[in-house]
This record gives structure tokens, C-alpha cells and sequence, in this order.
């Protein structure tokens, strides 16, 4: 800024000697009088310049005979000196980023390519080979987990993890299991086939023999453990207790929560009993409301329409992985099964014509190079598309395409289901070994794997309305993948 309003001074020092130098030609009486005026503006722009320099020289703490152009080239020369020592350290501050961004492009590289090979290493088909080493094999069991038989250790149950949040699938709704009790992890993400709930009656006329002004004992049998709902149950596992506020300055005597009973809003109240607490614990299908006190659910509005479940019976699909407690070892394969009861079987031996089932399909995946190649791993979901042609010999083949790696981003892959039969009951392949090809960038890796799956739910028209299925293909020596699948017609 002081380099800035020297410079200044000195050109209107200039300027105004300038126009000192400006003189009339002229000998008349009017040109001397311009003459004059001239004369008289220059001294009175000499004097206000000079006032100028003898403040500059003021504040610069300089004498009159010092030379002030002096000055300013030394403050210019700080100034190129501070600049440089700006730029110096920008520069520094630039390499120094450079060098953390190489490093930590090199670890997330090394942790990739760590991970790339223990799934590479651990990814396989589905099987329930019970007796087998590579025993990979899951399945609901009767409360509703996830049951894991992985190789030669005992069957694990998976249960909900209510706390994570998966997304639909091709409007399959997605849920997270996993094993809360340590050792080796166990994970599983299932896709489910579960209906719409549909408007009931009223909750006044529904549960009109059990309100007692307007309020529904939950602690009675009406007190149906899938039906409870409250974000503050959020526990996946166990009891969760709940406390009258200490200190209690208002007297308080009943805890209430907010929450919803069948599907209507409304507060659950407990007043605590000797525990001096009351409690919330984990069903096999919803809450429990007991322990230390009494539990009622008062709705917002009892003529609000109870919310009719959707039918307990329906499809699934997902895959499952178990790590090694030490983190070594990874075992990653995919399943499918029905919650509830297992559906009707089919009959399609007279079926004649074609049908085209979309969907989705989930799985891991993983692309491994221990010589500057992709590594790749991780979760992907992806598109599923089956055609199958109904005749005196059955046949179904499919595609899963649209891939979403792990990362969350777009892969150019495909993978082809080629032709398998259909058995009259339903079942794809009837147990034979049918192939897959797998894709990158339009360029096929040679027939690969198997997949297998079933057709379910016969419609009116005696077509399978769902079909389902694991599938389990290669990418030359480098790449493996194993996912399942679930489409509607």
C-alpha cells in the first residue's frame, strides 16, 4: 500500500511538473493573464504535491535531504522479498499436500488390494453341502434370523440390526442381519418380497373390548409384540429400561414415549413399579413391553384406521459374509429362501408361451492384482432380467446388468445366465450345472460358474409371478463374484 502511494506521488509530481513546463506564445494582455492563472494553479498543485511528500516524509521518519526515491526502492525490494517468501511457502504448502494425497492414495490402494485378495480367496458358490469344507449354505430359521452354516463351524443366527439402513432393491425392501455375540463377524443383507400394509378397521372398533377410556392395556395378550413401534426402541438386542427424570422436580409419575400401536400414532405411558423402572425387550418379532410396570398405548386418535400387515409369507434373497475374528480370512457366498411358509407348488407342465420376470440382484464381487492391475472388492447391487419360454421342454436365461460397485459408482459389466431348464414344479437348472459369462467393457471372459434358482407363486393365469435364484461367475483368473437374485413378472 506505501509502495502503492509513492508511486502515485511521484507521478502527480510528475504531472505537475508538466504542466509547469506548459507556456503561453502569445503577447497580448489575455494571453498574460492566462499566463498568470496558469502560473498561480501550478504553485498552488506544487505546494499541495509538496505537503504531500513532507507528510510521506514524516511518516517514513525520513530528514529533508534524504533522498525519498531511495526509500520507496527499498520498500519495493521488501516487498518483492515478502512476496516470494509468500510464494515460497504456497508452493511448500502445495508439495507437502501432494506427498499426503500420494500416501494416502497409496494406503487406501494397499487396503484395497488387501481386501481384493482375502475376497478373492473367499468368494464361492452357494451350497448346503452340510458335510462338506466348503460348506456355504443360510436360510431363515424359525424366529426369523438368518441362519449361517459356513464350512465346518456351527450354524450362526443372524439377527435384524434395526440401527442400519438399507435401501429397496427394484422394490424389493432391503434389511441388514448380523451376529451380535463376537468372535468371527457375520453379516448378511437380505432383499424381501414384502407387501404394502393395507388400511383396516378403526383402532376405536378393533380393539373395542380391551380400551379402557380410550386407552389399550398393552401388557394383556392384545399386546402383540410385532405391532409395537417407537424410535426410542431402537435396541437390536435385549432390554432397554426407561427411567422417571432424576431429579424430578415436577413430580412426575408416569414416563411417556411416543410411538405407534398397529400403525396408529399415538404414547405409550408406564408408570414404573418397585424397580423403580420399566422395560423394553427385544421379541422375535417386535417389542415386549413388561418388566417393573404397567405398559398403555393411548392413540392421537382412536378412529385413525389400524394399518392390516402384509402377508408373513414372501420371498428373499441376499448374500452373507463371515470374517475371521484375527480379520485374515473372508467367506462371502448368496442365498435365497422364503420367510413363512414355503409357497405352493407349481404345476406348468401344460403352461405354452413366454414370460419376462425384472428385478434385482445383490452380491459381492471382487477384482484381484497382485501385479499393478484393478483391484476391486466389496457389496454390489445390481439389475436382473429373466425370459423364459414355457413349452414341452421349459427354458428360462437371464441377465444381470446395471452394476453398482462398492463405492457407490457405476461398473461396465454384465453377466449372462445362459439358457437353463425349468422343471415342471419350478425349479431352474434341476440341479445341473448351468454356466454364466461375465463381461467388462464388452469384452466376455469365458463361460464361468453356474446359477440355479426356482419360480414361485403361480397367478391366475397358472404363470410364476417371482423368480429367484444364486448365481456364481469368473472373470479370467482375476475376478469372482457371487450374488442372488429376485424378479416379478
Amino acid at each position: 500500500m506505501r509502495d502503492l502511494k509513492y508511486m502515485t506521488v511521484v507521478a502527480v509530481a510528475a504531472l505537475g511538473l508538466a504542466l509547469a513546463g506548459c507556456g503561453g506564445g502569445g503577447t497580448s494582455q489575455s494571453d498574460l493573464n492566462a499566463a498568470n492563472d496558469r502560473a498561480a494553479e501550478q504553485a498552488a498543485m506544487v505546494m499541495e504535491l509538496q505537503g504531500q511528500i513532507n507528510e510521506l516524509r514524516a511518516q517514513l521518519g525520513l530528514a529533508e535531504d534524504d533522498d525519498l526515491g531511495d526509500s520507496i526502492e527499498e520498500l519495493q525490494g521488501q516487498v518483492t522479498a515478502l512476496q516470494k517468501e509468500i510464494d515460497d511457502a504456497a508452493e511448500a504448502e502445495r508439495l507437502a499436500q501432494e506427498e499426503a494425497d500420494r500416501k494416502a492414495a497409496e494406503e487406501a490402494a494397499a487396503a484395497m488390494m488387501a481386501k481384493a485378495m482375502k475376497l478373492h480367496a473367499g468368494i464361492g458358490a452357494s451350497t448346503d453341502d452340510k458335510g462338506a469344507e466348503t460348506r456355504r449354505h443360510a436360510v431363515y430359521d424359525n424366529d426369523g434370523n438368518i441362519e449361517v452354516r459356513s464350512g465346518t463351524a456351527d450354524a450362526v443366527d443372524l439377527s435384524e440390526d434395526k440401527m442400519a439402513m438399507v435401501g429397496d432393491n427394484h422394490g424389493w425392501m432391503g434389511k441388514r442381519y448380523a451376529d451380535p455375540d463376537g468372535g468371527d463377524m457375520y453379516e448378511a443383507v437380505v432383499y424381501s418380497d414384502v407387501g404394502d400394509p393395507t388400511p383396516g378397521d378403526k383402532f376405536s372398533k378393533k380393539y373395542a373390548d380391551n380400551l379402557t377410556d380410550g386407552v389399550l392395556n398393552t401388557n394383556t395378550t392384545e399386546g402383540d409384540a410385532s405391532l409395537v413401534a417407537s424410535s426410542e426402541f431402537d435396541q437390536s438386542a435385549g432390554t432397554k429400561m426407561f427411567k422417571l427424570p432424576d431429579p424430578n422436580p415436577t413430580g412426575e409419575t408416569i414416563i411417556n414415549i411416543p410411538g405407534s400401536y398397529d400403525g396408529v400414532s399415538g404414547t405409550y405411558m408406564c408408570e414404573p413399579g418397585s424397580k423403580g423402572a420399566c422395560s423394553v425387550t427385544v421379541a422375535a418379532k417386535g417389542f415386549t413391553l413388561d418388566g417393573g410396570g404397567t405398559w398403555t398405548f393411548k392413540p392421537d386418535n382412536a378412529d385413525d384406521q389400524v394399518m392390516g400387515m402384509p402377508d408373513g409369507n414372501y420371498a428373499s434373497y441376499g448374500w452373507w459374509v463371515r470374517t475371521s475374528e484375527d480379520g485374515k480370512m473372508v467367506t462371502a457366498s448368496a442365498f435365497v429362501d422364503n420367510k413363512g411358509t414355503d409357497p405352493d407348488s407349481l404345476a406348468i407342465a401344460g403352461l405354452r408361451g413366454t414370460a419376462t420376470y425384472m428385478g434385482g440382484a445383490a452380491g459381492q464381487y471382487t477384482l484381484y492384482s497382485s501385479t499393478g492391475g484393478t483391484n476391486d472388492a466389496g457389496e454390489f447391487t445390481a439389475t436382473a432380467e429373466l425370459n423364459a419360454t414355457f413349452g414341452e421342454d421349459h427354458k428360462i436365461s437371464g441377465t444381470i446388468d446395471n452394476f453398482m460397485g462398492a463405492d457407490g459408482m457405476a461398473r461396465d459389466w454384465s453377466v449372462e445366465l445362459k439358457e437353463a431348464a425349468i422343471t415342471d414344479d419350478g425349479a431352474i437348472s434341476d440341479g445341473a450345472t448351468t454356466m454364466t459369462v461375465w463381461s467388462i467393457g464388452g469384452t466376455a471372459a469365458s463361460a464361468s460358474g453356474e446359477w440355479s434358482g426356482e419360480l414361485q407363486d403361480a397367478g391366475d393365469d397358472g404363470v410364476p409371478m417371482i423368480a429367484t435364484g444364486t448365481f456364481y461367475s469368473e472373470y479370467s483368473t482375476s475376478g469372482k463374484m457371487v450374488g442372488a437374485f429376485g424378479a416379478k413378472r
